[in-house]
């Protein structure tokens, strides 16, 4: 059986570039995050049934390190989210979550192509 024989001569660049990897997509992963929570409140406040309007103003973000969360912050926005025995369901923020699945999907593989081509460029 012939022999083939594969020397790799820029090694010691290709592990640097992949030692930075966690640290790449950590950060690239954060703004995929900030991306898709400051998307799903922008939809879900353009959802949100309005009344007062106090409903549509409590919404909330808050991010730390690859996490991020969106809500209302009233005591009554899961009665008209989850709705009553007397009120029909208004799901403004579930909704919003499904209308913006394809943006949220491109952030995460935006962020991973940024990854790979950052790796890459190194090498």
């Amino acid at each position: 059986m012939p022999e083939i024989a594969v020397k790799i001569t820029n090694i010691d660049q290709i592990r640097r570039a992949f030692n930075r990897s966690p640290f790449l997509m950590a950060k690239e992963l954060n703004k995929a995050i900030e991306k898709t929570v400051f998307k799903v409140e922008q939809q879900s406040k353009i959802n949100t049934p309005v009344d007062t309007g106090r409903l549509r103003a409590s919404h909330y973000t808050e991010f730390s390190n690859l996490r991020g969360a969106v809500g209302t912050d009233t005591n009554y926005d899961i009665f008209v989210h989850e709705g009553t025995r007397y009120m029909k369901a208004r799901p403004y923020l579930r909704t919003a979550i499904d209308e913006t699945s394809k943006s949220i999907d491109d952030y995460f593989k935006d962020a991973v192509q940024n990854v790979l081509d950052t790796i890459g460029s190194e090498i």
